[in-house]
């Protein structure tokens, strides 16, 4: 069990384009996480990397991750501002649906870890339906308002893991 857990490694993967509106969720979430990592000593032992619009670059990040949780904008048709949840075998690999503009490309990754049977154990992407694809820097309301509720919904998931906890942070 000891040599498992030293073997773990625990990422959240904040994805998305800044530069269109709600497309940036994901980044802007994960940069408040690394702020409260950084002020707060939060999260102590797991990865938060802002991985952008990186595409198959992110793909050590995906096949060296035995957690993986991605942060990001995901367009599945429900109302804007939503937030979404997707497990594992639940987010659409290579094709199907669009989760973003970038997430073509990310879903590629996915793919190619699978098929070189590296995908992640543990799996599951937090986002928000968007607003607003539009050229802007920063989210919409809606999104600037949803960013607590995915890292809310980020620790949950964490604790659910058994890899996190707040009695592990300082503050």
């Amino acid at each position: 069990m000891n040599d498992e857990m030293q073997e773990r490694r625990v990422t959240v993967l904040g994805l998305g384009n800044i530069l269109n509106t709600d497309e940036g969720i994901g980044v802007y979430a994960i940069w408040e996480m690394q702020r409260l990592q950084k002020e707060q000593d939060r999260y102590p032992g797991i990865d938060l990397v802002d991985g952008g619009t990186l595409g198959m670059r992110l793909l050590p990040y995906v096949e060296q991750s035995t957690h993986l949780l991605l942060l990001d904008v995901a367009d599945v048709g429900k109302e804007p501002g939503a937030i979404i949840e997707l497990r594992g075998e639940d987010i659409p690999l290579y094709t199907g649906i669009k989760l973003s503009m970038h997430q073509v490309t990310f879903q590629e990754v996915l793919g190619v870890a699978l098929a070189r049977g590296n995908l992640p154990e543990y799996l599951h992407l937090i986002g928000m339906q968007p607003v607003s694809l539009a050229i802007g820097v920063g989210p919409c309301e809606e999104g600037e308002k949803a960013i607590p509720e995915i890292i809310k919904r980020a620790e949950a998931i964490l604790k659910a893991w058994g890899v996190w906890s707040e009695d592990q942070s300082q503050s």
